[in-house]
């Protein structure tokens, strides 16, 4: 039988000749990626010190604009993206330089190069429209011009390393192909979400006038006409108050639904109910804060928006997830019922409202028709501000409902019915199967469904505008956003406007990662989880 002769240990000499000729290499490697990396910095950073500290328009008789009264003739002119489009290129450049692999070459100089190109559309706009820009204007300025030869170098350096000292194989770089299916989206991303918002960010800087007309650079004064926290330390502790409040009633609910349970309630179960502390208490400190420190009248009209929100989203998700629970039995007809139950959420939101205004009409709707009817009062549907919100609550709940209904059966259908089959042959009954089975296995649907509701609540304003235009008595149901619309589009205040959207952004943005906190584990990867 033929013997196996094991090699020897490789000789340390050996080893060592192979480090040391690894070493050198990938020391090389280095140096040849990040020397590209900080030349294509150092372009855009360059580009953007001499555009601001240069003159970017020469001026008759030895008189210079520079780039802060160019940004101001382009931004009354209407053109004041160009400079914000042309500094968010740039950035993007830089992130690209910065944070692309050396195996994505390929793509990285891509990136690059389509920063670059956009970062020049502002000083090339300023030498194509000088006597646009200025009547007396000469030439382009020092600044632009070194503006656009630093961007111009920034785009062309990366293709110097593709091609030339820094080569890599393959030259697409491995997998390239899911760039020509990523690209598309990021492109898209970036102009119509990213950009959009920052350039949002600058209008909120400026003044407007009648008919919205920019009037001048305010900087952050938008922002301070938000807020009037004339007692900040008051306003502060009363929000502490509020959130602890909130946090001793979320477990002393826990504690007794333990105890109503019939179970003993342990620290477990106050551990569970802690979890839900941010998720209340954090709202609660908010509402308090809400009614303190906002100017009127942002804070009433995000008030009555927090109670929009909470009612109608409350209401959808138990009434859809309890629809849900009956359809996902045997019925008769159970395929038409559902088919009908979808139709209200493809209805227009604006055709609603008003329809709704003739629904809830005082004297000749439907609804007070049936009352009166059955013998009963006829509400002031439209002309009682709280009575009108509880209308718009009604016909948002009509037509979001079918959107919880759906999701939630999607859910239900998808749960394991093996677990469910074995709680009943064990000998739990519908409530326990409900509450120890369907309930925990469909809890990250119902959060997930909650925080999507609440995030589209919050942007409520087709309903409200048709049914009651944010009347009566004025602002009764003039939600946030309606109310918002109205800064820009009737009092063409463009400038408050963004500047109240980004404090609703705000908020949204707050909520939103608490309730993502409570559900993103669901959405985790086994490898995460360990």
């Amino acid at each position: 039988m033929a013997q196996l002769q094991t090699t020897g240990s490789i000789p340390s000499s050996r080893a060592a000749v192979g480090g040391l000729r690894a070493a050198p290499a990938a020391r090389s490697t280095a140096i040849r990626t990040w020397t590209l990396r900080v030349a294509v910095v150092a372009a855009f950073v360059l580009g953007a010190v001499f555009a601001t500290s240069l003159p970017a328009v020469e001026l008759a008789g030895g008189e210079r604009l520079d780039l802060d009264g160019l940004n101001a003739t382009l931004t009354v002119a209407g053109n004041g993206w160009l400079t914000t489009l042309s500094w968010f290129a740039g950035i993007v450049g830089v992130l690209a330089a910065l944070t692309f692999p050396r195996s994505e070459r390929f793509i990285q100089s891509v990136a690059i190069t389509g920063g670059g190109i956009v970062a020049m559309a502002l000083p090339y706009y300023v030498a194509t429209r000088l006597t646009t820009i200025d009547d007396e204007a000469t030439g382009l300025g020092r600044g632009m011009v070194l503006a656009w030869v630093c961007f111009g170098a920034a785009a062309v350096l990366p293709w110097t390393a593709v091609f030339g000292w820094d080569r890599t194989r393959p030259l697409l770089g491995r997998d390239w192909a899911k760039w020509l299916f990523l690209l598309p989206a990021v492109v898209w991303v970036l102009l119509m979400t990213v950009f959009p918002l920052i350039f949002a960010f600058t209008t909120s800087r400026y003044a407007f006038r009648a008919g919205g007309r920019i009037g001048g650079f305010i900087g952050w004064d938008n922002y301070k006409r938000i807020f009037d926290v004339t007692s900040p330390g008051r306003a502060v502790g009363t929000a502490l108050l509020w959130a602890a409040g909130a946090a001793v009633l979320v477990v002393a609910i826990g504690a007794l639904v333990s105890y109503l349970a019939n179970r003993e309630v342990t620290g477990g179960d106050v551990r569970r109910s802690a979890g839900l502390i941010p998720i209340f208490a954090v709202p609660a400190a908010l509402v308090s804060l809400t009614g303190v420190i906002f100017k009127d009248p942002i804070g009433p009209q995000l008030g009555i928006t927090y109670l929009f929100v909470a009612v109608a989203v409350l209401i959808e998700l138990v009434l859809g997830f309890l629809i849900a629970l009956l359809m996902n039995r045997e019925l008769r007809g159970r395929g038409v019922l559902r088919a009908l139950m979808t139709l209200p959420i493809f209805a227009t939101p604006i055709a609603l409202g008003y329809l709704g205004r003739v629904v809830f009409h005082e004297q000749s709707g439907p609804v007070n028709g049936g009352l009166a009817a059955l013998g009963l009062g006829a509400p002031p549907w439209l002309s009682s501000p709280s009575w009108a919100r509880v209308a718009t609550i009604i016909v948002d709940v009509w037509q979001w409902t079918p959107f919880v209904f759906i999701i939630a059966l999607a859910g239900l259908q998808a749960l394991p019915q093996d677990v469910v089959e074995a709680s009943e042959v064990d000998g739990a009954g519908p409530w326990q199967v409900m509450r120890y089975v369907t309930m925990p296995l469909m809890a990250p649907i119902l959060w997930l469904i909650f925080l999507l509701r609440s995030i589209d609540a919050f942007k409520v304003l087709d309903i409200a505008q048709g049914m009651t235009g944010g009347g009566p008595g004025g602002r009764a149901t003039e939600y946030f956003s309606l109310f918002n619309f109205k800064t820009a589009r009737i009092k063409f205040d463009y400038g408050g406007a963004a500047a109240q959207a980004f404090l609703l952004l705000f908020i949204v943005m707050l909520l939103v990662s608490l309730l993502w906190g409570r559900i993103k584990h669901v959405y985790e990867d086994e490898g995460g989880r360990t």
